[in-house]
């Protein structure tokens, strides 16, 4: 699903039955290091906990040259709920263009 496909989207139940991660706007911090921020939403149907984010960056050959992981806030999401995450880089020296993200999570079982 592409973002050009949210402002589409007006409730939770036209979403993918998944836990969903994008990315948003990619450029560079204050101290000009590249910064890559987007979203998690949780659509499973269970609360979800222990969230972490991964990107992999790709060289213009399409070889991964960087992975990085990084906890979005918050970590425990029910149902419907966002959380946020941001990438900053100290060792890539471009912008963040080529890239793919992809999210780990377990179901919060704690009320079951």
């Amino acid at each position: 699903m592409g973002i050009e496909q949210f402002p589409e989207i007006e409730t939770f139940q036209k979403l993918p039955r998944k836990v969903i991660v994008k990315g948003g706007s990619s450029g560079f911090d204050s101290k000009g290091r590249p910064e890559l921020r987007g979203i998690v939403i949780n659509n499973v149907g269970h609360p979800i906990r222990d969230a972490k984010v991964s990107l992999v960056l790709f060289s213009e050959q399409e070889i991964p040259v960087l992975n990085k992981s990084v906890i979005p806030e918050p970590s425990a999401l029910p149902q419907g709920s966002i959380a946020s995450f941001t990438f900053t880089l100290e060792d890539y020296g471009e912008e963040i263009k080529n890239y793919y993200l992809y999210v780990n999570w377990k179901y919060d079982d704690s009320h079951w």
